[in-house]
């Protein structure tokens, strides 16, 4: 399914900036460009409608089978891929954090007072998105320092009330429960076998849901690109001003995605980066054209399992990275409140740029659950170093911002491509004794597996007994 769905979601991505470009200079008002966003616009309510019951399904499902792959239901192999999953989720958002904060302290694209060299139509763009940062500022609250960010994700992660978590797309929340959830099932030994059983059929059934969803996408990503063109302001002039800053973080994010990544991922599996790459290349593009890492999820997962990755692996790794291992924005974040400070000739030494780094790690991973979320978090950021009486410069930074989202969006999603392959790699590879370190020759519940397009039982062998 991937090449065919690869091939028409890139030519829906160039027939939207085509289609965008050509009615630019139309100036089309906001009701012709909703309009022209309203297939994307309900392509991205039907990915997020599916993405609640496959985080939550594919998560219990997921634990259950690791569960019942260990020798001895011991759960070695869980507590294994759950440390596997932290080292690398934390190792790898500092690397892309160090990375931003190095360019942009190196370039310094804050001389010269950019934001005071902003065109006539960037003060349009100024006044177009004052009131959204206004906005934002509500909630991100008075003073919503570093203690408040890791308050906040502490809070996402154990919601209060279940079902206002799904209500409110807290995924942090609902993997939480999926976690404890399927725990406790996989604990009842023999007993759960049946309800088990049902939760891999539910758990296929989604996944189908999931790939008819996703034939949609061409149309969809071909639709938001070319409004997100249309809806640009003054891009032209904002670029001018803050070219430098844009091109120090493009920098930041290809040097992370093509050539850290890469090795690491080389280094660590001796796999070809390309190949794997080329294998997650459909839901890169669906998160390029989305500019969502939410949406891109289905994508991705359906492509790491075709791609050889244990059905288990992906079920816990790429849902929880969607939401904790977001290495782009957390470059982009520490990056951008950097060169807000040198803009106005605000020095930030190693005490202030290691708070800037802390709280956009955290502010990155508080991102998907907060209202307004890239403005909010960015406020978090320049609270926790003093520079929020400089928020207004972000109304000029939202001119331009829909084209990096996309940038650092996609660059989130690859960041958990490398990392699942990587991951399963490391789990295959260091078997425990006597196991075989994968599925072969262990235990399993029946589950339900996809593979090319069909539904198969996956039997469970004779004579086991939990």
């Amino acid at each position: 399914m991937q090449e065919p769905l690869l091939l028409w979601t890139l030519v829906g991505v160039l027939a939207g900036v085509a289609l965008g470009a050509a009615l630019k200079p139309a100036a089309l008002g906001p009701q012709a460009i909703a309009l022209i966003g309203f297939p994307g616009e309900l392509m991205l309510r039907l990915l997020k409608m599916l993405v609640l019951p496959l985080v939550s399904v594919s998560m219990v499902a997921g634990v259950l089978s690791l569960r019942h792959q260990d020798d001895g239901g011991d759960g070695q192999r869980m507590r294994r891929l759950a440390h596997l999953t932290a080292a690398y989720y934390v190792g790898s958002t500092l690397l892309a954090i160090l990375v931003g904060i190095f360019l942009v302290v190196v370039v310094h694209p804050g001389r010269g007072e950019p934001f005071d060299h902003i065109a006539s139509g960037g003060g349009d763009c100024r006044q177009t998105h004052a009131k959204e940062v206004q906005q934002a500022g509500t909630h991100s609250g008075p003073r919503a320092g570093t203690t408040d960010a890791l308050l906040n994700v502490a809070r996402q992660v154990v919601p209060d009330n279940i079902v206002v978590a799904a209500v409110n797309t807290n995924v942090l929340g609902l993997i939480t429960f999926s976690l404890m959830f399927g725990v406790a099932l996989s604990s009842l030994g023999a007993a759960a076998d049946h309800l088990a059983k049902q939760i891999g059929v539910v758990n296929a059934a989604v996944q189908r849901m999931v790939s008819a969803a996703l034939w949609l996408s061409p149309l969809g990503v071909g639709s938001l690109v070319a409004a997100s063109i249309l809806r640009a302001c003054d891009l032209l002039g904002t670029l001018a001003a803050l070219g430098l800053w844009v091109a120090t973080v493009l920098a930041g994010l290809a040097l992370f995605a093509f050539a850290l990544l890469p090795l690491l991922l080389w280094a660590a599996t001796g796999r070809s980066p390309l190949a794997v790459s080329r294998q997650f290349a459909a839901s890169l593009l669906l998160a390029f054209g989305t500019g969502s890492s939410v949406a891109a999820l289905p994508a991705a997962m359906q492509a790491a399992k075709e791609g050889g990755c244990d059905e288990a692996t992906v079920d816990f790794f790429l849902p929880l990275g969607t939401t904790v291992n977001m290495n782009g924005t957390a470059l982009y974040e520490a990056t951008t409140a950097i060169f807000i400070a040198q803009a106005h000739g605000v020095r930030l030494g190693p005490a202030e740029l290691l708070v800037v780094a802390f709280t956009a790690s955290l502010a990155a991973v508080g991102a998907p659950a907060i209202p307004s979320a890239g403005l909010v978090t960015m406020l978090i950021v320049l609270q926790a170093v003093s520079l929020d009486q400089y928020a207004a410069d972000l109304a000029v930074i939202l001119a331009i911002d829909w084209a990096l989202d996309r940038c650092r969006t996609t660059v989130n999603i690859l960041g958990d491509a490398y990392g699942c392959v990587l991951v399963d790699h490391l789990l295959q590879r260091r078997p425990r004794g006597g196991g075989s370190g994968g599925t072969g020759g262990s235990k399993q519940i029946p589950y339900i597996q996809l593979e090319m397009g069909e539904a198969h039982q996956l039997q469970q062998p004779q004579g086991q007994q939990r």
